[in-house]
């Protein structure tokens, strides 16, 4: 009889251990980077839980810098071409930034922080620029820049803001 229980007591132990492993996996910050192409670099840190990262890169010498602080972050980048350069800083909960880069010598700029801030920048051509700020919460900005030269800049704060820039060639 106590054999039978002792071998009960490791089965709970194991099953409770198990979940725990599992449950601590729902937690855990998540990269996915896939890059064809030659000295592309993606860097930068994950500090807190359910933050995402995704990069993919191909072309060459492109880079990605990501700093998510919080929970539930998300940041995708998308780089296709050369030279091209993003950094993404968000800190708080739950904020999302997309940036997608196509082209030569493109720069994207994204800083949030708050509560369910999004972001997205679209870059196809060569030597534009864009920098967005964000703070506070349920932002939204978008920036398109189709052809070579275009500059933005969007800064908010607050709660509820929008804006969306489109620059370009038609």
């Amino acid at each position: 009889m106590s054999i039978r229980l002792f071998i009960a007591g490791a089965a709970a132990v194991v099953s409770i251990l198990g979940t725990t492993e599992i449950a601590d996996a729902q937690y855990r910050n998540q990269v996915r980077v896939d890059q064809r192409g030659v000295a592309n670099e993606v860097g930068g840190r994950q500090n807190g839980y359910r933050n995402v990262m995704v990069v993919d890169q191909n072309g060459r010498r492109q880079w990605v810098t990501v700093y998510q602080d919080g929970t539930g972050n998300g940041t995708t980048a998308y780089q296709n071409g050369a030279y091209n350069g993003a950094i993404i800083d968000q800190n708080g909960r739950r904020n999302s930034a997309v940036v997608g880069q196509d082209g030569y010598n493109n720069y994207a700029d994204t800083y949030q922080s708050g509560y369910r801030n999004e972001s997205g920048v679209y870059q196809m051509g060569s030597n534009n620029t864009a920098v967005t700020t964000q703070s506070g919460s349920h932002n939204m900005s978008g920036v398109i820049q189709v052809g070579n030269g275009n500059n933005a800049n969007v800064n908010q704060s607050g709660r509820g803001n929008v804006t969306l820039v489109i620059q370009g060639e038609h």
